[in-house]
């Protein structure tokens, strides 16, 4: 059976930072997440961090470049935790990315106007749709197939690699 929930996130209220550490926390196998403006909190990436330790494949796809071009270096500045704990960054390289998705174990997915910042987590009135379906979980994990193989992966070696400017 399916199951369908909105999750409502409004100023001063943490619920959409509660379902993304619990889902941190849970995920088995996967946790596959896209973001257009990925600034998270330390705690955050501590938990994604956390959960690649423990053998959740973890993969973030991000846009390239974005329509706020300012803090394109603060994304990439996180990178670098990113990769050494494990987790897989894709950059996109198409046209504005704005996605702001979910999928854990090909079973729990979610879509939602919430980004993976500390200021739509505490202060934006935001919302989200999590489904518990394993064939649209199946949907999604192919969406972001697709999606990452149009992207340039970030390994902690080519972050390393990658000219100051990028990283900065």
């Amino acid at each position: 059976p399916t199951a369908v929930r909105l999750i409502s996130g409004e100023p001063g209220m943490f619920r959409t930072y509660r379902v993304d550490q619990f889902i941190a926390a849970t995920a088995q196998r996967n946790l596959w997440l896209t973001d257009a403006y990925f600034v998270a909190t330390t705690s955050y990436v501590q938990a994604l961090g956390e959960a690649a330790r423990d053998g959740v494949d973890v993969r973030l796809l991000v846009p390239g470049s974005n329509d706020l071009p300012v803090l394109q270096p603060i994304v990439r500045a996180g990178y670098r935790s990113l990769v050494e704990a494990g987790i897989r960054v894709f950059e996109w390289n198409g046209s504005m990315m704005h996605a702001k998705t979910a999928v854990v174990d090909a079973t729990w997915s979610t879509i939602g106007s919430y980004n993976l910042d500390a200021i739509s987590l505490r202060n934006n009135l935001e919302v989200a749709v999590e489904v518990l379906d394993h064939s649209v979980g199946e949907i999604m994990v192919q969406q972001f197939r697709h999606d990452a193989a149009l992207c340039d992966p970030v390994s902690a070696d080519e972050w390393r690699q990658l000219a100051w400017w990028r990283k900065a």
